[in-house]
């Protein structure tokens, strides 16, 4: 089908959009405001290049947040498929954070690399306390006291020091220059950095370093990661760091074009880093840069768009780049006011009432759809909740107690909630109880009639008691020199003491099940970074980070989690990117919003960042609370509602009206709903509540198409409420053999190495994080010297029996994404490649190498999901074929354990089918379908088997999903469903 490119996207976008998308210069900038359409601009952008000639492999789009580019692949895929483009390239472009990308250049430069934990802030910081006295900290306490000259604090010296290791990466300062100055500092982080590397830890800022050291010091790994880009484009681009700035600089210089999306006025993370200079002096740098300025505001009523544009013009004045937004239409019912209160009790039932009265409230969608709001439509948003009130409450105690009052959920993410709910506090006290010895039984009934009955109804005393018998004497047993250490791990715990809980049964909403789901993550954290949690002091330490770190640090929102239907209660930071029909901007007094200005008060030398400084960066100032307010305002549809108190809960004098609440101005705007002269006040009509779609659900990873084609309820806990599985013996030992198999490719790309090479890499390469060496390996190997051994094994029998793979040219680990309705679906593809002497590829196929063994029979093996392992070579090959123009003839499922290669259906009909299986998946996850599908051996093998109650339960619809083609051992085919049909009931 022939297609005008331009006449499509013309259609597809606004004049604005179109202009910044087809804008022929090398550098652009789309200053993008507020609810104007930014990332639908970026996808333009992508899909007029890739109809335009540009491969797939020649674009690298950055985003702020994996959610952001999910969200940004489904438009890109929208976007292609309006452009006459066939949506599936989009697989082979890479569309996401900057950290994934810096991690899969390290994974092409090095396999190493892919054995290696990603550290997020939190799970650093339960490194630094699992190494505390290997790292020798104690002495910073001293080194670094406090204003007072007091002796620094345990858990305050571990977030200065995590805070200074993340800012020498993203200042690219090295430890050298920081110990010139401060040498107990400089020495500290360097040992930090050591120690990473020898555990095979990795976080953010320093894969984002190591990458631009490599670009810049031209290592031949990350030049080929380089080799095909053609166009760079940034998505919140006021939002980059200095590392990042560099990257995308070093990226450039071998790009023909850079598109960079962002909007100043929401520059909101200086505190953390953000440069908001990069955007405000974009045409400095690219002189001849186009920038292209969307005005039009989708999101929000006029009264909000024009009262936040001159709020921010009057604030910022010269220090922003000059745009005046305009709201594309009107809508009602629509509300603007802004408010000032006697007391916070009074503030707070103002909220909780005007959400009471607006629940229903028929609302109109941009596609014409009507459909009465739920709670997930309102946010109560504020600035801080870092400091509590004079009464010793939290910030957002008055606002949710009000709520409560009339049975209004709501989603707490404002920071320091998560131990104020029922259930997560009394698993807590239950894990807290383990603390110094076995507890006797006096002291576990008191705790189960205090805490654990109230919050889990269902609770079962004699079987909790059986969990604090079982535990205590493992936890506290006497650890002996040269006694193998207990492999104790607190996620079987959790999941042990929901099973006496009887979550199963309990009938606990999304919001309930996200908070123990949270509770599971804080858990796996630990068990990121410990090896295992035996003996009093481990376990103490477990305990001293819930007490004192995790509740400030983790919250529900876990942004590839889905939101429950319920108001969300949140900072302005957590907000940012959401939008919501009804917004209440709270807590708007002098002195609160906006807040008092904050110098820098890091560890890092400010002599060392000077620039950072002078820039705005570590600090917070006037501008990054206007900045803040605005972005609060505009997260707004229809409903805007910005509040304060006089008095403060525990105050003694009254505080003053913030001058922002003063500064916003417009007619629409009620500053007082008993002013009889004012426009009476908006009584909506009532429609049945009906929730928008949440695309934080979808799946985008095979891993979860999996989990729901096997158990749809076992998606709901793992992917909707955040639970994760207890670790399973030799935890990351299939991870290492593929580690080494790809390590072998990359170093032996035209000859199959010896069996002795083999063997080498794998020793080399051999990690598990979770198994102690032994003592004393030679004379007495333990586990994890049985487990490297088979590694080599596996390994060096793979190179005997497979030489000839070393022959042909292969992809390690080819990433590719497939668009389905409604989502798109990532995944990475072993691809065996036969080439001639002019690189042209005249055969393709599709290995997927499992550590599994096959037996006698492989495709009659019970232990082998052949649904599974079908589906997911049948979609590389999709991949494979129309996301990177290689057609796989043939595929198959490499059994590494016993060295077999079974070949896969992965012709038309058998990918078309399971194309047709993903697509059904979606619709029903887009459904909130998530029925149980027990089964004895299924469930018997399920993660989650001890927080379900195991039933058969039907789907939502009798639509049925088509039987996938399956192996049959003698070439041919076989026929059956998906595990959520094939393996059901008692029988199976």
């Amino acid at each position: 089908m022939n297609v005008d490119v331009e006449q499509a996207l013309g259609g597809w976008l606004t004049p604005e959009q179109y202009g910044a998308a087809v804008a022929p210069e090398d550098e652009v900038l789309a200053l993008a405001g507020a609810g104007s359409g930014k990332s639908r601009t970026l996808a333009g952008r992508v899909a007029y290049k890739i109809a335009n000639g540009a491969s797939p492999e020649s674009v690298v789009a950055f985003t702020f947040t994996e959610k952001a580019g999910e969200q940004i692949k489904t438009r890109v895929a929208q976007a292609l498929k309006v452009c006459g483009v066939d949506p599936l390239l989009v697989g082979g472009m890479y569309i996401g954070t900057i950290h994934a990308w810096c991690r899969r250049v390290l994974g092409d430069m090095d396999a190493r690399y892919r054995q290696f934990d990603v550290l997020d802030e939190m799970q650093f910081l339960v490194y630094l306390i699992s190494r505390y006295p290997k790292l020798n900290i104690n002495p910073l306490r001293d080194a670094h006291p406090t204003a007072k000259g007091n002796r620094r604090g345990y858990f305050e010296t571990l977030k200065e020091l995590s805070r200074a290791w993340h800012m020498m990466n993203d200042e690219l300062l090295d430890p050298a220059q920081i110990a010139a100055e401060d040498p107990a500092l400089g020495e500290a982080l360097e040992r930090l950095r050591d120690q990473m590397e020898q555990d095979n830890f990795i976080d953010f800022s320093l894969m984002q370093r190591l990458v631009v050291e490599a670009l810049e010091a031209q290592e031949p790994g990350a030049v080929q990661a380089l080799a095909l880009l053609r166009h760079v484009l940034v998505d919140e681009y006021q939002d980059v760091n200095v590392v990042q700035e560099r990257l995308i600089g070093l990226m450039h210089q071998n790009s023909e074009t850079l598109f960079v999306v962002g909007d100043d006025d929401q520059a909101i993370y200086g505190w953390r880093g953000a440069d908001v200079t990069n955007i405000l002096e974009f045409n400095r740098r690219y002189p001849t840069a186009a920038v292209h300025k969307l005005l039009t505001n989708f999101r929000s009523t006029s009264a909000i768009v024009e009262a936040a544009g001159d709020f921010a013009a009057q604030e910022l004045g010269p220090s922003r780049l000059p745009k005046q937004l305009h709201a594309a239409a009107n809508h009602d019912p629509r509300e603007f006011a802004v408010l000032n209160f006697p007391v916070r009790a009074v503030e707070a039932e103002f909220v909780a009432e005007r959400i009471d009265e607006l629940l229903g409230t028929a609302y109109e969608e941009s596609d014409g759809t009507v459909r009465g709001l739920t709670p997930a439509d309102f946010a109560i948003l504020m600035r801080s909740t870092g400091q509590p009130e004079s009464d010793g409450t939290k910030r957002h105690t008055a606002y949710i107690q009000a709520l409560d009052a009339r049975n209004i959920p709501y989603d707490l993410n404002a920071g320091g909630q998560l131990f104020d709910r029922a259930q997560p506090a009394a698993v807590r006290s239950a894990f807290e109880l383990l603390r110094d010895a076995m507890p006797d039984r006096t002291q576990v009934e008191d705790l189960f009639h205090s805490q654990l009955k109230k919050a889990f109804p269902q609770a079962d005393l004699s079987r909790v008691i059986r969990v604090f018998a079982d535990w205590g004497r493992r936890i506290h047993a006497p650890i002996a020199p040269g006694l193998p250490r207990q492999r104790l791990f607190p996620q079987q715990l959790l999941h042990d003491l929901l099973e006496a809980l009887d979550v199963a049964n309990s009938g606990f909403d999304d919001g309930v099940m996200a908070d123990l789901g949270t509770f599971s993550r804080i858990l796996q954290d630990i068990e990121t970074v410990y090896l295992s949690i035996d003996g009093k002091p481990r376990f103490g330490e477990l305990l001293n980070f819930l007490q004192n770190v995790a509740g400030d640090g983790y919250e529900t929102d876990n942004q590839m989690m889905a939101r429950p239907d319920a108001v969300t209660v949140s900072t302005v930071h957590k907000a940012k990117g959401l939008e919501f029909p009804v917004v209440f901007v709270v807590d708007v007094e002098n002195g609160r919003f906006p807040g008092r200005r904050r110098s820098y008060d890091g560890w890092i030398p400010e002599t060392l960042i000077q620039q950072a400084i002078d820039n705005g960066s570590y600090q917070t100032g006037p501008h990054d609370q206007a900045r803040l307010f605005y972005t609060a305002i505009t997260r707004a549809e229809r409903f805007l509602y910005v509040t304060g108190s006089a008095l403060l809960p525990g105050g003694k004098r009254l505080t003053k009206t913030s001058p922002y609440a003063v500064r916003l101005n417009h007619p629409e705007i009620r500053r007082d709903l008993l002013d009889p002269a004012a426009p009476p006040r908006v009584v909506p009509p009532v429609e049945a509540q009906r929730r928008r779609g949440d695309e934080s659900v979808l799946p985008t990873t095979y891993s979860q198409i999996h989990t729901f084609m096997r158990c749809p309820h076992a998606y709901k806990l793992s992917v909707v409420n955040g639970f994760s599985p207890p670790i399973p013996e030799l935890f990351g030992f299939g991870r290492a053999v593929h580690a080494a198999v790809g390590k072998l490719h990359q170093a032996y790309k035209d000859k199959a190495p010896t069996s002795d090479e083999a063997r080498a890499i794998a020793e080399n390469m051999f990690h598990l994080k979770h198994v102690a060496p032994s003592s004393d390996p030679v004379d007495r190997p333990g586990a994890y010297e049985r487990a490297k051994q088979k590694s080599s094994d596996i390994v060096s029998d793979y190179v005997d029996k497979y030489g000839t793979d070393f022959e042909l040219k292969r992809q390690v680990e080819l990433p590719f994404e497939i668009p389905v309705e409604g989502a798109v679906i990532s995944g990475a593809i072993d691809l065996l490649l036969s080439v001639d002497d002019a690189d042209t590829i005249h055969d393709a196929k599709v290995i997927d190498f499992k550590t599994m063994a096959g037996g006698p029979e492989p495709t009659n093996n019970p232990d082998l999901n052949w649904e599974d392992l079908s589906l997911q070579v049948q979609l590389y090959g999709r991949g494979a074929e129309q996301v990177h123009g290689m057609n796989a003839r043939t595929g198959a499922v490499h059994l590494l354990k016993d060295g077999q290669r079974v070949q896969v259906p992965v012709d038309a009909d058998a990918v078309d089918a399971a194309v047709a299986n993903v697509e059904w998946a979606v619709s029903r996850i887009t459904d909130g379908d998530f029925p149980q599908r027990g089964s004895r051996t299924k469930c018997g093998d399920c993660d989650f088997a001890q927080i379900c109650s195991k039933k058969l339960q039907p789907f939502k619809t009798e639509e049925e999903p088509p039987d996938l083609h399956l192996p049959d051992g003698t070439n041919g085919k076989r026929f059956l469903k998906v595990s959520a049909f094939s393996r059901t009931g008692p029988n199976e």
